[in-house]
């Protein structure tokens, strides 16, 4: 008799779950970031992407799944990951904070001195920020 969907997912699971120090030597046997790598093949995957989004596949792929789904998913799946994530990207947010935060306090700084008093005076200063945050480029 054949697997079942059901008696399938659980092997599976099963199997990848029983293979995470096959898949931890697997990541030591790495030689070149994969970003690295990706980045070298930047024309297969424009082509691949395009090709998928010119026949409808991306379309179908992005619309299949209903607002519930999403929803329940997101709830169930999605918001327990976000504490680990958050804890792993420690490192990461502070030297982007540290970046960003003195590019904020140098257009605030520009604006002092400028008039506040009208609807367009306000304009203006917003208008000079919002150009002053569209120069930052993360390092």
């Amino acid at each position: 008799p054949r697997l079942t969907p059901e008696e399938f997912q659980e092997k599976h699971a099963r199997n990848l779950k029983g293979s995470l120090d096959d898949i931890r030597k697997g990541i030591d046997r790495v030689t070149e970031a994969p970003g690295v790598k990706a980045a070298k093949k930047v024309d297969k995957l424009k082509a691949r992407w395009l090709a998928k989004v010119d026949d409808g596949t991306w379309a179908k792929n992005v619309s299949g799944v209903s607002l519930d789904e999403w929803k329940r998913k997101f709830k169930d799946i999605g918001v327990g990951r976000i504490s680990g994530g958050i804890d792993g990207a420690k490192d990461k947010v502070i030297d982007f904070a540290g970046q960003l935060l003195p590019h904020i306090a140098t257009g605030q700084a520009a604006l002092e001195g400028d008039p506040d008093l009208t609807l367009e005076d306000s304009i203006a200063r917003m208008t000079k920020f919002v150009r002053h945050m569209a120069k930052f480029k993360k390092k």
